[in-house]
């Protein structure tokens, strides 16, 4: 049996994903970032990080829910598939991201609805479905 370590994120409306292990880069104040106006309402700010503008991602309006009212953002690093070079992205989150060790006996189907470009598989974690994020379909710069 197979098993990974995983960081667990609390992105606020109820809901919780989680990332590969070296996918989180660094824990932030969310204080620091600055809207985009006309920017769709789910990736309506930025931040800056080593003179890059690192979009930041509301999860819970992504899927049609309320905002994160959290102060802390995780830092995400990626591939990027459409250039083919690394990609950052921050995402708002309700509280700080606990790691977590999770094995296939964990898999599980993901039954909420919105998650299918996102998401690229699910585990169970204490009787709730927890999506794995696929970073780089998240922050593509198709969506």
């Amino acid at each position: 049996m197979s098993s990974a370590n995983a960081w667990l994120l609390d992105v606020g409306d109820g809901r919780q994903v989680a990332i590969g292990q070296r996918e989180l880069i660094q824990i932030m104040d969310a204080q620091d970032s600055f809207e985009v106006p006309l920017a769709p309402a789910y990736m309506r700010e930025v931040i800056f990080w080593q003179k890059r503008a690192v979009p930041v991602m509301q999860l819970p309006v992504r899927l049609g829910g309320k905002a994160c009212t959290g102060n802390i953002l995780a830092l995400v690093a990626f591939h990027d598939a459409v250039s083919n070079t690394a990609g950052l992205g921050a995402i708002h989150l309700a509280a700080p991201p606990v790691r977590v060790l999770v094995d296939d006996k964990q898999a599980s189907t993901l039954d909420e609805p919105g998650w299918g470009d996102m998401a690229i598989s699910c585990f169970e974690q204490q009787g709730q479905s927890i999506p794995v994020l696929d970073l780089s379909r998240l922050f593509a710069a198709i969506h």
